[in-house]
């Protein structure tokens, strides 16, 4: 399958947008629901429609590196399978996105590597990434990019394991495809809710929780190590934590959990609000507007079925005139 083109609509890229900018000293993630379909405009390859993204809880976060797990993926496919059964509409699991903060929009070898083996799976997979806080130095404006990509095994002679086509040869070197993308208006009600945007939210708030969680456990760990107790969990461990080092402890990883949710209100949550009251706003505007063109129009028909009514009481009839 040749991927030729990627529609992504405007509820997508903004739910993409709104992740990626939640923070710009790690890479974000996460996997993309649609379907792919010929292109019948172009007469031959295919083009992947993105409806949803579906944000990852990130199971190592660093600068330039993402990584799920893959429960997560099967949750997402699950997903997937339930929307379709709810909607009629073929939905599955098309592709995936991460962000690239202060750093350029083309995917590195590593994320090459990764969706040559996402396509061994799905051949007509697709990677988008998100270039963001990038700022001209004499301009101080910033600027977003976004690229859609597949991997291709270089020469396209080659075909090994993790090329898309398979074989049993050592791994061909992969190079990246650019693809097309194209940024549509929503179609269906699937495509038009904004629970994507929502689903971001929750994820960030999630994926702090649990920080918060493994830094507690992993602390009273370290504590009862250090004071020569042994422990088989990480409760007992806990529970060999006392005076105040435990203390100290609970109370830093806590000052840190406050910092970083308050970091994500402003940086996050109240960005999302404050688009959406806007959008409330325009939405009111419009139906207000709407709402002064129908009633002007009742009044042009008013008038006319008036004025055809007096007409026909002036006109005398043909019987009337004999």
């Amino acid at each position: 399958m040749s991927l030729q083109r990627v529609e992504v609509t405007q509820e997508v890229l903004l739910a993409v947008l709104a992740h990626a900018h939640s923070t710009e000293s790690e890479e974000v993630m996460g996997l993309l629901l649609g379907d792919v379909m010929d292109d019948v405009s172009s007469g031959g390859g295919a083009v992947c429609r993105v409806a949803l993204a579906f944000p990852q809880i990130r199971t190592d976060r660093r600068k330039d590196r993402v990584e799920t797990s893959p429960e997560q993926m099967a949750r997402c496919s699950a997903h997937a399978e339930r929307l379709s059964r709810e909607t009629g509409l073929r939905t599955r699991v098309v592709g995936w996105y991460h962000s690239h903060p202060h750093i350029t929009v083309l995917p590195s070898h590593v994320d090459v590597r990764t969706q040559g083996m996402y396509q061994l799976l799905d051949p007509g997979f697709v990677g988008l990434i998100v270039s963001t806080f990038n700022r001209d130095a004499a301009s101080q404006a910033c600027t977003v990019q976004l690229t859609a990509f597949q991997s291709l095994p270089d020469g396209m002679g080659a075909t090994g394991v993790g090329a898309p086509g398979g074989g049993s040869e050592p791994m061909a070197p992969l190079v990246r495809k650019e693809i097309r993308v194209s940024i549509v208006p929503s179609a269906t009600s699937l495509e038009k809710s904004f629970s994507d945007l929502l689903v971001v939210q929750r994820i960030l708030l999630m994926e702090e929780k649990e920080v918060y969680k493994k830094a507690l456990a992993l602390a009273a760990a370290t504590a009862a190590a250090a004071g020569g107790g042994s422990s088989a969990t990480t409760a007992a461990a806990s529970n060999t934590l006392s005076g105040p080092s435990r203390e100290l402890a609970e109370v830093h990883h806590a000052g840190v959990y406050q910092a970083h949710m308050v970091r994500l209100v402003e940086t996050s949550l109240r960005p999302a609000l404050m688009s959406m009251s806007a959008l409330v706003s325009q939405q009111r505007v419009q139906e207000r507007q709407l709402r002064e063109q129908v009633a002007q129009l009742e009044a042009m028909v008013a008038g006319a079925a008036v004025e055809k009514a007096a007409a026909m009481i002036a006109t005398p009839s043909a019987g009337q005139q004999l």
